[in-house]
């Protein structure tokens, strides 16, 4: 198999690097190929996008042809997806009515067919290859099929996946044969539920955006057990879920995190083309010379950490073409944009979602040496991307930033010191890592971590932590660890050994010493683990003697 082929049955008027093979056979297997071929493992539309509108000059073309193999190339490295099998019978409901069905039914003849009228439809639950249609017409029944045709069907019907609409795809039936047997899928997004801000917080619902922004079924929230439910099968891979993730506990499969800080020094002083893929292959668009394009496959799981790190790996201002922006995306490209104007004075990141503006934003794309920054992304945290990125940028203090959206939220937190009496519950319930307790008793806060959930807040015993909501510190030292609160340790009066601090243990003797009646007791508040068994053994020898 070629690795990386260039299909062409012309000569090129230039040669390419001696790691692409050039052939002419459309049969021939190959991994990345510039041609969608029969025997081509990947698709890769943008090289012949660049090759053919790119104005930059020959030996930048070779290069950058180069770099847009290597490109699919580390994506397919890095991606971390699963592939699943289901086996799919040929049950059908058709659901429409007589005038819209007739023209079909030859065309269905090998499935067994039920046929319903829209209004006859209650409700639907599961997913293909077992879609269970409650149905009332003189009575009410539920069916199960594998699949179902709707025509003009609402937009219920496609919150799961074996659901076709032929007014909306021409080529319905085509799909709904081709399901039948062994369909095949994969997942689009992994999950690492140790830092997920939804999972288990009993207190406090703080997060469950990714179910929220699902257009299908393919994240849903269990309220009772707080723990998210994921069906792959009903996902279509978008990846708006990835885009609304405070912390980046969802990873898109096909451009992971990891396979993004690999990609994005290879863009150094280009200017790059953020271009849904299902856009490039119609685009006509002339690229002026440094302009290098990055395919994007799911075009909604972009975030504020992808975006800033590409802007700083390249030194330059990015455009971001498609006709489809993300709720997150959105929000992500507002704060970038609002960084932008307050230390740049201008937009980092230019939108585009036809050609006309997509011509307009590559008059106005320029290179700035001002914006470039390298640090390695690779196996940290969105949150700790975007905000030791950001921190690179702040060489003096600027006004802080208001930034309230729906799903992003940057601030800090405020600790009444003379409250805490370091119990330390901050630090265990923040799954982020914002909060951590020193081997010293110290309470330490780190704001290159904090989500402005307000977890903490709620489950202070203490009631002195504040969060600071929406409210973006543009400073360079406050993305440091402080300590927030301290004590000095209270030692043991046995053995002499420092177990807890001073007012922690001030504290209990306050709570119990009226509960407690055995003197003994009260005494134990004041000895280590180690020594209390010493202290009742001591105590039970003087009684019986």
């Amino acid at each position: 198999m070629i690795e990386y082929g260039y299909f062409t049955k012309q000569d090129l008027d230039f040669p390419l690097t001696d790691n692409i093979k050039i052939f002419n056979n459309k049969n021939e297997k190959v991994l990345i190929c510039n041609k969608n071929l029969p025997n081509a493992e990947i698709y890769a539309p943008e090289i012949d996008f660049y090759l053919k509108n790119s104005e930059d000059s020959t030996f930048e073309k070779i290069q950058n042809i180069n770099k847009l193999y290597e490109i699919r190339g580390i994506k397919l490295d890095f991606a971390k997806y699963n592939e699943y099998a289901k086996e799919i019978d040929n049950t059908l409901l058709v659901i429409g009515s007589k005038e819209e069905i007739e023209p079909i039914l030859n065309e269905v003849k090998e499935f067994e067919t039920y046929f319903a009228l829209p209004e006859w439809i209650e409700s639907i639950n599961g997913t293909i290859g077992n879609l269970q249609f409650t149905i009332k017409k003189d009575e009410k029944i539920k069916l199960n099929v594998a699949q179902a045709i709707w025509f003009n069907a609402p937009d219920i019907a496609f919150l799961q996946n074996g659901i076709v609409d032929p007014t909306k795809n021409k080529k319905a039936i085509e799909i709904i044969k081709r399901r039948v047997g062994i369909y095949e899928y994969k997942n689009f997004v992994n999950y690492n539920e140790n830092i997920c801000q939804y999972k288990h917080r009993f207190l406090k619902e703080t997060c469950g955006n990714c179910a929220d922004v699902c257009p299908t079924n393919a994240i849903l929230k269990d309220d009772e057990s707080k723990e998210l439910i994921f069906s792959h099968i009903d996902c279509d891979g978008c990846g708006g879920c990835v885009s609304v993730c405070p912390v980046g506990a969802l990873d898109f499969t096909q451009i992971t995190r990891d396979s993004f800080s690999v990609i994005t020094p290879l863009f150094k002083d280009n200017i790059p083309l953020l271009i849904a893929e299902n856009l490039i292959e119609n685009c006509k668009v002339k690229l002026k010379e440094k302009v290098l394009p990055l395919s994007i496959e799911g075009r909604k799981f972009l975030d504020e950490s992808h975006f800033i790190s590409l802007i700083q790996e390249s030194g330059s201002q990015i455009i971001f073409y498609s006709d489809v922006i993300s709720k997150g995306e959105k929000e992500a490209i507002e704060l970038i944009n609002k960084i932008g104007e307050t230390i740049f004075k201008k937009p980092l990141i230019l939108i585009a979602q036809n050609e006309d503006e997509l011509k307009k934003a590559l008059e106005i794309a320029k290179l700035d040496n001002n914006l470039f920054s390298h640090f390695s992304d690779f196996n940290k945290l969105k949150r700790e991307i975007f905000t030791k990125r950001l921190s690179l940028w702040l060489n003096k203090d600027y006004v802080d930033l208001k930034y309230e959206g729906n799903y992003i939220h940057y601030g800090y937190v405020k600790i009444d010191d003379k409250k805490c009496t370091l119990c330390m519950s901050c630090a265990t319930v923040c799954n982020a890592g914002a909060f951590i307790a020193d081997e010293k008793g110290a309470l330490i806060f780190d704001a290159t971590y904090c989500t402005d959930c307000g977890y903490c807040e709620v489950a202070c015993p203490e009631k002195c932590i504040e969060v600071i909501y929406d409210n973006l510190v543009l400073n360079q030292d406050f993305y440091n660890k402080k300590v927030v609160a301290e004590d000095e340790p209270f030692c043991c009066i046995m053995c002499g050994k420092p177990f807890a601090p001073k007012k922690a243990i001030e504290k209990i003797a306050l709570a119990l010493n009226n509960v407690f009646t055995d003197e003994v007791r009260k005494k134990s508040i004041y000895y280590c683990e180690e020594c209390k068994p010493k202290l009742i053994l001591q105590e039970t020898i003087k009684e019986k003697l």
